[in-house]
C-alpha cells in the first residue's frame, strides 16, 4: 500500500481534506474579490492595486508550501515587491525586456531604486549582528543613520533613487529601534528570514505611513492559531479597511473642510467632525496592511479599536493607533517608570508619561522628516501634543487615585453604567473634534476663524448638532466598551468567542460583491448619482485642495498619492513653478498689484515665457492699430496668460493664427488678439486694466475671461486691500467701505476670518 493510500485509509481523512479544501477555496474567492474591489475603486494608487495582485498570487503559493519554507518565501516575495513597486515595473515592461524590445540598460535601470534600498537595508541589519559589543553596534548604526539622514536631506543629489528614501525611512526609522531593543533582551528568535521579513514587510513599499509592528509580536504570532482563523480575520480586516477608505473619500469630498467658506455654526461643526474623520484614511490603510499580513500567517492584533467611541483620554490613547502606543510604552514609558519607581508611583508615572509624549512629538517630527524631507517643528504641533499629554496625565492620575473599574463582566455592567459610558463617549467625541480641528488648522488665525464661524448658532444648527451628539451617545452605549488594549497577541473578550468561519466569509464576500456591483446598477437606474459615484471611484482632490493644497498632520504625511502629487509643494504649486515670477512681474502699490515687465524672457511654470515691448505675454504689436485690422484685447488670469505653456502654444496665439489663415470677414486683412492677461488677477482688476491700459490700443472687442476660481480671487484681493491699506479707484471705494462696515471687518483680523466673512458678499462685490 502506497503512502497516499495509507493516508486515504485513515478514518476521517477524506472529510478533513474536503473541509480544508472548501475553507481554502472560500478564502481564495474572498481575497480575489477584495483585490478586484481595490482595483475597481482605485484605492490609494496603481501600486497598491498591483501589490494586491502580487500578494494574491503569492498567498496561494505561500499556503501550499511546507511550513518551514513559508517565512523565507514571504521574505523573498517582499524583496520582489520592493523592486517592482519602486521601479514601476509592470508585466508589459517585463515582456518588453525579455523579448528585446527595449535595451538591456533601459530594462535594468528601473531596478536601481529597489536594489539600492535593499542593499542599504541589509547593511543596517548586518550592523545589528556584528560580533562586537552591543554598545559598539548601536554606535555604528547611529553613525550610519546620521549619514543616511544627511543623504535624505539632499536626496535631490541622487534623482535616480529619490523615491526610495521615503520607503527606506518608513521601514527602518522605528523598526530598527525595536529590533535593537529585542536583540539586546533576546526576546524573540533571530534569523535572516525573520529579519528580512520584518524590515521589508510586503505591504510597506506602497504604504509609507505604516503601523509600528513589534518584532517580538511579529515572530510570536506567526501561525499561532489555525490558518482558517488567521486568514479569515485578515480578510475581515481588509474589508473593514476598504470600507473605512471609502468613508474617508465621502468625508474628504463632501465635508465642509475649507475654513474660509464656513457660513454657519453647522458648517463649523461639520469642519471639526470632518477633520477628525479624515483619520479614517490612516485607520483604513492600517487595517488593510495588517489584514494583508494575516494572509501570510502573521496573526497580528488590530491596530485601532472603535477609537471614535472612546470615553476618556486614556481610553482614546489605548484605542487609537495601538501599535504606536505599545511602541512608546515599551521603549520609553516602562523603562523610565521602572527607573523612577523609588520616587513614588504617582511621580514616576507623571515623569514617564510626559517623557513618553515628548518622545511621541519628537518621533512624529522624525517621521515627518523621512517622509516629507524636512522635520516638523512648529508651535501648533508641539502644543497639540502638550495638550494631549496633560489631558491624558490628568485622566491617568484621576483613575489611579480614585480607582477605575475595568473588565466588568456583562452581568455586572448595568444599564446605568452603559448610559454613562455612552454620555462620556459623546462628550469626549465633541472635545476631540475641537482638539483635532485645532491640530489640523494651518494657523492660529484659521482656528480663530473656525470659532468665529461657530459663534452664532441658529436653532436649526443646535438641533442637528444635538442629534449627532445623541447618535454618538447611543453608539457609545451599545459598542463603547473597550476589550482590546494591547497588540501583544493576548486574547480579548472578542477572540475568546467561538470562531464562526462561514458567516464571516459570507459577509466579506457579499459585501465585496456589493461594492463591485451596486455602483454600476445605481448609475444605470439613477442617472443623478453618476457624478457622485465617479467622484468617489477615483482618488481626486476636493475643491479645497485644488485651490489651496492644505493638509493636517496625517494628510501631509500621506504620500500614498505620490504618483499624483509628487510634483506638488505644500502651497499647491509644482516644484519650480514660480521660478521666474520675480523676473516676469513687477509689483505695483495700487489696486492692480502687478504688471508684466516689458521685453523680458525667463522660465516660469516649467516652460519658456517672454513679454513684448508693450508689457504683454504675446507677440510684438504696434501700439497704433494698423489699417484693415480687427483688434481684440484679452484680459484674464494665469490660464489665459498661458503659464506652463510655450509662447507659440498659448490658446490666444493659436486662435489668432487660425483667424488669419482663414479670415472670416473680407473687410479685415488681419486679426490681432492682444493678450493683456496677468496671473492671479480678478475680474475687477481686469476691468480696471481695460479702462486704464486696454482702451489706448483702440480695440474693436474686449474679451474678459471668467473662470471658476475668480470668486476666490475677488475675496483674496479684497482681503489684501484691507490688510495692506491699498488705495482704491473712486469707482470701487464706495462698495469697499460699505462691505467692510456690513461684515464688521478690520485690518488686524486673521486673513482666513476676513475671507470667511466676505463669502456672503461675493455677489455684491
Amino acid at each position: 500500500m502506497t503512502l497516499v493510500e495509507e493516508l486515504i485509509a485513515k478514518p476521517g481523512f477524506v472529510g478533513r481534506y474536503a473541509r480544508e479544501l472548501a475553507l481554502f477555496v472560500a478564502i481564495v474567492v474572498q481575497f480575489g474579490l477584495l483585490v478586484l474591489v481595490v482595483s475597481d475603486w482605485q484605492l490609494e494608487n496603481l501600486s497598491v492595486s498591483r501589490l494586491m495582485q502580487l500578494a494574491f498570487v503569492g498567498f496561494v503559493i505561500h499556503h501550499l508550501l511546507p511550513l518551514r519554507f513559508r517565512l523565507p518565501f514571504f521574505a523573498v516575495l517582499s524583496l520582489v515587491a520592493i523592486v517592482l513597486a519602486l521601479g514601476g515595473i509592470g508585466p508589459q515592461m517585463f515582456v518588453a525586456g525579455l523579448t528585446g524590445r527595449i535595451s538591456l540598460v533601459n530594462f535594468l535601470y528601473p531596478f536601481l531604486p529597489g536594489v539600492t534600498l535593499i542593499g542599504i537595508g541589509l547593511g543596517l541589519i548586518g550592523l545589528c549582528h556584528l560580533p562586537i559589543r552591543f554598545g559598539a553596534r548601536v554606535g555604528l548604526v547611529a553613525v550610519v543613520g546620521v549619514g543616511l539622514v544627511w543623504l535624505r536631506a539632499h536626496s535631490e543629489w541622487f534623482p535616480d533613487v529619490k523615491g526610495m528614501w521615503v520607503i527606506l525611512g518608513s521601514m527602518f526609522m522605528f523598526r530598527l529601534m525595536i529590533y535593537l531593543y529585542d536583540l539586546k533582551h533576546c526576546t524573540a528568535p533571530f534569523s535572516p528570514a525573520h529579519a528580512v521579513s520584518y524590515f521589508f514587510m510586503l505591504p510597506n513599499v506602497c504604504f509609507p505611513l505604516f503601523p509600528v509592528v513589534d518584532y517580538k509580536t511579529f515572530c510570536s504570532t506567526y501561525y499561532n492559531e489555525d490558518w482558517p482563523r488567521v486568514y479569515q480575520t485578515g480578510l475581515k480586516w481588509m474589508y473593514r479597511g476598504v470600507i473605512q477608505l471609502l468613508l474617508y473619500r465621502v468625508v474628504y469630498q463632501y465635508a465642509p473642510l475649507d475654513v474660509s467658506k464656513l457660513s454657519s455654526t453647522l458648517d463649523a461643526a461639520g469642519f471639526m467632525v470632518g477633520m477628525y474623520l479624515l483619520y479614517l484614511r490612516v485607520s483604513g490603510t492600517f487595517h488593510l496592511i495588517v489584514g494583508l499580513l494575516h494572509m501570510f500567517g502573521f496573526n497580528l492584533a488590530e491596530t485601532h479599536h472603535l477609537y471614535l467611541l472612546s470615553s476618556s483620554f486614556t481610553d482614546f490613547w489605548r484605542r487609537i493607533n495601538i501599535y504606536w502606543k505599545d511602541f512608546v510604552m515599551k521603549l520609553f514609558f516602562y523603562p523610565i517608570h521602572f527607573k523612577l519607581r523609588k520616587i513614588g508611583p504617582i511621580w514616576a508615572m507623571v515623569v514617564a508619561t510626559l517623557a513618553t509624549f515628548l518622545a511621541t512629538w519628537t518621533l512624529h517630527s522624525w517621521q515627518w522628516f523621512w517622509i516629507r524631507g524636512k522635520p516638523l517643528l512648529d508651535w501648533k504641533d508641539f502644543s497639540f501634543w502638550v495638550i494631549l499629554a496633560v489631558l491624558v496625565l490628568v485622566t491617568v492620575i484621576y483613575e489611579t487615585t480614585r480607582g477605575r473599574k475595568r473588565a466588568l463582566s456583562p452581568s455586572r455592567f448595568s444599564m446605568r453604567a452603559r448610559l454613562m459610558l455612552g454620555l462620556q463617549a459623546g462628550v469626549f467625541f465633541c472635545g476631540m473634534c475641537v482638539l483635532w480641528a485645532y491640530w489640523s488648522c494651518q494657523s492660529w488665525g484659521e482656528f480663530q476663524t473656525l470659532l468665529d464661524a461657530a459663534s452664532k448658532p441658529s436653532w436649526r444648527d443646535i438641533a442637528i448638532i444635538l442629534g449627532v451628539f445623541a447618535l454618538v451617545c447611543i453608539c457609545g452605549t451599545v459598542w463603547g466598551r473597550s476589550t482590546r488594549e494591547t497588540s501583544e497577541g493576548q486574547s480579548s473578550t472578542t477572540t475568546l468567542r467561538p470562531f464562526r468561519f462561514w458567516p464571516s466569509a459570507a459577509a466579506v464576500a457579499a459585501g465585496s460583491i456589493c461594492l463591485l456591483v451596486v455602483p454600476s446598477v445605481a448609475t444605470r437606474t439613477m442617472p443623478g448619482v453618476q457624478h457622485i459615484v465617479a467622484r468617489l471611484h477615483s482618488d481626486v482632490l476636493n475643491a479645497r485642495d485644488v485651490a489651496l493644497q492644505r493638509r493636517g498632520y496625517y494628510e501631509d504625511l500621506d504620500v500614498g498619492r505620490m504618483d499624483k502629487w509628487q510634483w506638488q509643494r505644500q502651497d499647491g504649486t509644482p516644484e519650480g513653478w514660480a521660478d521666474g515670477k520675480k523676473v516676469f512681474y513687477r509689483q505695483r502699490s495700487d489696486f492692480l498689484f502687478a504688471d508684466i515687465v516689458p521685453s523680458v524672457s525667463t522660465v516660469m511654470g516649467g516652460a519658456p515665457i517672454s513679454s513684448n515691448g508693450l508689457g504683454m505675454r504675446d507677440r510684438e504689436y504696434a501700439e497704433v492699430k494698423p489699417a484693415n485690422t480687427y483688434r481684440m484685447v484679452l484680459l484674464g488670469a494665469s490660464h489665459d496668460l498661458g503659464t506652463g505653456v510655450k509662447d507659440n502654444e498659448t490658446y490666444e496665439n493659436l486662435v489668432e493664427d487660425r483667424l488669419n489663415d482663414k479670415a472670416p470677414d473680407p473687410r479685415y486683412s488681419r486679426y490681432e488678439i492682444l493678450n493683456m492677461s496677468v496671473g492671479g488677477s480678478d475680474i475687477l482688476q481686469r476691468l480696471l486694466r481695460l479702462q486704464q491700459q486696454g482702451l489706448r490700443f483702440a480695440p474693436d472687442a474686449a474679451i474678459l475671461s471668467v473662470a471658476a476660481h475668480d470668486q476666490q480671487f475677488v475675496i483674496e484681493h479684497f482681503r489684501k486691500i484691507l490688510t495692506l491699506g491699498t488705495d482704491l479707484p473712486p469707482d470701487f471705494r464706495e462698495i469697499f467701505e460699505r462691505i467692510v462696515g456690513k461684515a464688521h471687518l478690520h485690518a488686524k483680523m486673521p486673513n482666513a476670518m476676513i475671507e470667511r466673512r466676505l463669502q456672503g458678499y461675493v455677489g455684491e462685490i
